[in-house]
């Protein structure tokens, strides 16, 4: 093969690269118009993967009960039981299958599963997102609400429920809580990473 030829593939190549990068870029998707209801896991047992303690399956249906006249049509729960099973009243009182997303600092996975939704079969976008202390924050900046200065939420507390409402691409936040009010810190310990 002549030099000609391998400059002539080269140029090609660079040019498809080029191209793909582009149509990839033109065809990012945006996150649907509608309520997206964000919380964090309920309390949680000890060791690797925690189930919820007692508390926790009590708050689990706090949230349902807060929730049952929210219409909620989809459910997204990390790859950790607790938010599994803090989504378990919602998931069998609406007979809704949760949506598994990975749990990280970035909120990649998540954001581009609530982006592959097809809208035409949603009417009303009703979404309830379970995270953890250190994931909700950047969820929240990622669906638009960077106004707020809030870094990851406290060990003990488990009762915040922070309603985003997206609409012609424009943000709003309403912070609420739900349940028995979480009980007041007992230590100043960091939390602990997922």
């Amino acid at each position: 093969m002549g030099s000609i030829s391998r400059i002539r593939m080269v140029i090609f190549a660079v040019f498809v690269l080029c191209a793909n990068m582009a149509a990839a870029q033109g065809t990012k998707k945006a996150i649907p118009d509608g309520n997206y209801y964000i919380v964090r896991h309920a309390e949680k047992d000890t060791g690797k993967n925690p189930a919820l303690t007692a508390a926790g399956y009590h708050r689990a249906g706090d949230l349902y009960r807060a929730l049952k006249n929210k219409k909620i049509n989809r459910i997204y729960v990390s790859q950790y039981r607790r938010t599994q099973l803090t989504a378990d009243s919602v998931r069998i009182y609406q007979k809704i299958e949760p949506v598994q997303y990975t749990a990280d600092d970035t909120g990649d996975d998540l954001l581009l599963k609530l982006a592959g939704v097809k809208r035409d079969i949603i009417l009303k976008n009703n979404v309830l997102i379970i995270g953890h202390s250190n994931t909700i924050p950047v969820i929240l900046k990622r669906l638009g609400i960077t106004a707020l200065d809030l870094h990851d939420i406290p060990d003990n507390e488990y009762d915040n429920l922070f309603v985003v409402t997206l609409k012609g691409g424009k943000a709003s936040l309403k912070w609420l809580n739900y349940g028995k009010a979480s009980l007041p810190a007992t230590s100043t310990e960091k939390m602990k990473p997922l």
